[in-house]
């Protein structure tokens, strides 16, 4: 994932499991980020048909790491880290 900040507003791309280069934009607020991207499901899951899918990630970040949830549109729901390269 990269992410980019101008002001509130937050926008970049997301490269994983759902996909390459998907768009994502989302809101900061005194380190609290909130996320969201179009993704399509891998083929390959055993958890659900393959198609397009909505994520959504929040958390908090501290410096160079972050944290928070993920959660895939009717289909996962984990915990995220993040460590900036």
């Amino acid at each position: 994932m990269e992410l980019h900040r101008d002001g509130n507003k937050v926008a970049g791309t997301w490269s994983g499991p759902l996909g390459e280069g998907r768009a994502i934009t989302g809101t900061w607020r005194n380190r609290y980020v909130e996320l969201s991207f179009a993704g399509e499901w891998p083929k390959e899951s055993r958890q659900g048909a393959p198609g397009p899918v909505n994520a959504f990630l929040a958390g908090w970040i501290d410096g160079d790491s972050a944290k928070g949830r993920m959660r895939v549109e009717r289909r996962s729901d984990g915990a995220w880290v993040a460590q900036r390269k």
